[in-house]
């Protein structure tokens, strides 16, 4: 059944509006990903405790397979689900599971991944973008990211970066 509505989502829905999304009509795009968290499409894998469907991957196989038809929609539902909501749902601190997902799930905020660099590509560790941790406890992110899906209206950005501090330099992930 999960499949069958994404596929009637798609047919009725993201393949009429196709054309618009490919001019850049982020409004559009943003329509149709809220239409999406509505029918519960963009929580196939995520906890029912923060709005998800919490079903088995074989099911978030179908709605990806189902979706991927409608071209550039297909990707930003990927970069959404399986590069923003994803990694949240796996390293996310409860707070910011609490914060953030909701709003993912339904389709109301919108996430982007940045990882990748001119010079980097993506060989993740050879980034240059640094964060440098500052006296209050935040972060200064200095560098620069291409290649970001859902860059042109994201919300919300995962972005990676290496941490310089006193322990020295690792690499990690920070909700922007």
């Amino acid at each position: 059944l999960i499949g069958q509505t994404a596929e009637e989502f798609v047919d009725r829905e993201v393949l009429p509006e196709l054309e618009r999304m490919e001019q850049k009509d982020w409004a559009a795009t943003r329509r149709l990903m809220r239409r999406c968290g509505e029918l519960g499409l963009l929580g196939v894998d995520a906890p029912e405790a923060y709005g998800g469907l919490q079903l088995d991957k074989a099911s978030s196989l179908v709605v990806s397979e189902r979706l991927a038809r409608a071209a550039s929609f297909g990707a930003t539902f990927g970069a959404h689900v399986n590069l923003t909501i994803l990694p949240l749902v796996l390293f996310g601190s409860e707070a910011q599971k609490q914060t953030y997902l909701p709003k993912l799930l339904g389709g109301e905020t919108l996430g982007a991944y940045a990882l990748s660099e001119a010079g980097s590509g993506s060989d993740a560790l050879a980034a240059k973008a640094r964060a440098v941790r500052q006296t209050d406890g935040s972060y200064v992110l200095n560098g620069e990211k291409m290649w970001i899906t859902s860059g042109g209206f994201a919300d919300l950005f995962v972005v990676f970066a290496k941490v310089v501090d006193e322990a020295g330099e690792h690499f990690t992930a920070f909700l922007v």
